[in-house]
């Protein structure tokens, strides 16, 4: 029977302790094979009626959250919904007006057009339902894809204890009622861990399925793409040490091949449409032009005050917009407009250099301070909407299970060095890491709460059992 790898001790014997409760059960259990397959086959039949309860409260709480009138929508989700326009009507990508299309990933509009399509949706709705419904959808998924992963890693009450914490997380059931890429970017990414943590145990083609899972990840959220490569390549560190360097080779440029390979074809368009270099989107630079800002705490509706009279001036149109609605591409433009000798995209990147110079090079302490600043605003908070107050008990509640997560998470970690908990670990740092280093807000917490709450119930799972072991070995250690 093959045994899940650790990262560092070798694996304790599967000869059990003369008198242990494993021993005595698992050999009255060995004995009589029929009575094994029974309990297991009950055991399983167990867990996927729970599992299925679970995915049903899951599924009707976010539908039931659709279920009631919408105000204003943000800027990224008119975008969305008019990319997503764009695509069923004309089978094209940003043609609708959007001066900018390749600034947002296309999973999320290629989500809504097919939803938009199959729900029929009538021409010039304002607020499409179709759409919502395919949120609540993928926010159901995701409660699936968290049980794989917490119970490929510790089990199936692991597993069904990520389920429930996902199905029934209060910021998970409000994204279903926005036009966002979250729900969409915690789908995937955490089924692309799975799909990682399942090439690590079996290998051979499997990697494969990683590094196109991963791909359709950044498809989702392009602040995915420099985490799936780390990942990737982290992964393959670790079966180095395991099956020897030739083999993690083979088994990392697989997926890395798999990864580029199903990039390519959206690289491609992109870049031909936009006559430049776009791995997946075009608005790193402009969301790091904000993320350097640090007179205005690294915000857009600081750089949106900053710039508000400018814009005003040279958009009259804008001349009764409040600065909150103001179009960030407009103040991108006025920002362009300081270098009329260069480019648009070459103005933003020299402005993008002259923030660096000036604020990360020229003072390091004030800006180390932004990013502990940032770290706590996208992990401190929970994405509410942005006009709908903080519910305080909600706070509380994402706040405590956070913790509780990162700290089942860390201490399963500590006490058996298990690698797939090592892998869960560095996805969500590597995600974090990004996150911060640009626009760090709530809601970008909402697709690695998945992953977390997966990682921390096998991890607590792991560490009773090793526990259990420990006090049952006749060493005592």
């Amino acid at each position: 029977m093959r045994r899940t790898p650790r990262l560092g001790h070798p694996l304790p014997s599967a000869t059990p302790a003369p008198g242990s409760s494993r021993s005595t059960v698992a050999g009255r259990l060995l004995a009589h094979p029929r009575r094994a397959g029974r309990r297991t086959r009950g055991a399983t039949a167990t867990v996927a009626a729970v599992l299925l309860v679970v995915v049903a409260a899951g599924l009707t709480l976010r539908l039931q959250a659709i279920d009631h009138p919408r105000g204003n929508l943000a800027a990224d989700e008119r975008a969305y919904l008019r990319l997503a326009g764009d695509l069923r009507m004309d089978g094209t990508y940003g043609d609708g007006g959007l001066d900018h299309p390749h600034h947002w990933a296309p999973g999320t509009p290629a989500l809504f057009s097919a939803a938009e399509t199959l729900g029929d949706t009538p021409p010039g709705d304002r607020v499409p339902q179709a759409p919502l419904r395919a949120q609540a959808v993928v926010g159901t998924l995701t409660v699936l894809a968290a049980f794989g992963v917490a119970a490929l890693i510790g089990g199936p009450v692991a597993g069904l204890a990520a389920a429930t914490g996902v199905a029934l997380y209060p910021p998970s059931l409000q994204t279903a009622w926005f036009f966002v890429s979250e729900p969409l970017g915690g789908l995937t990414l955490t089924a692309a861990t799975l799909a990682l943590l399942w090439a690590w145990r079996r290998g051979g083609p499997r990697w494969i399925a990683a590094g196109v899972a991963f791909a359709l990840a950044c498809l989702a959220r392009a602040d995915v793409l420099l985490p799936a490569v780390g990942l990737l390549l982290l992964a393959g560190a670790l079966l180095a040490r395991r099956g020897g360097l030739r083999s993690a080779a083979g088994a990392c440029v697989l997926a890395l091949a798999a990864f580029a390979v199903a990039l390519a074809p959206w690289t491609l368009y992109a870049s031909s449409r936009t006559g430049s270099f776009v791995p997946v989107t075009d608005g790193a630079t402009s969301t790091l032009l904000v993320a350097t800002y640090l007179p205005r705490d690294s915000r857009i509706i600081g750089l949106k005050r900053a710039y508000a009279a400018e814009v005003r001036r040279t958009h009259p149109r804008l001349r009764r917009t409040p600065t909150w609605a103001i179009p960030a591409s407009a103040v991108m433009d006025v920002i362009a407009a300081k270098r009329p000798e260069l480019g648009r995209q070459a103005a933003l990147s020299a402005e993008l250099r002259e923030h660096v110079r000036r604020y990360v090079l020229g003072r390091p302490l004030a800006f180390a301070g932004l990013e502990a600043r940032k770290l706590w605003r996208m992990w401190g908070g929970y994405y509410h909407g942005g006009h709908r107050p903080i519910r305080p008990a909600v706070l509380w509640w994402h706040r405590v299970l956070c913790a509780l997560a990162l700290a089942g998470l860390l201490a399963g970690l500590a006490a058996t060095r298990r690698a797939e908990l090592g892998l869960v670990l560095a996805a969500l740092l590597l995600a974090t890491a990004v996150g911060i280093a640009f626009v760090a807000e709530p809601r970008h917490n909402i697709r690695l709460v998945p992953l977390l709450l997966a990682g921390g119930a096998a991890g607590w799972a792991l560490l009773v059992r090793h526990r259990m072991a420990t006090r049952r070995s006749p060493a005592g250690a």
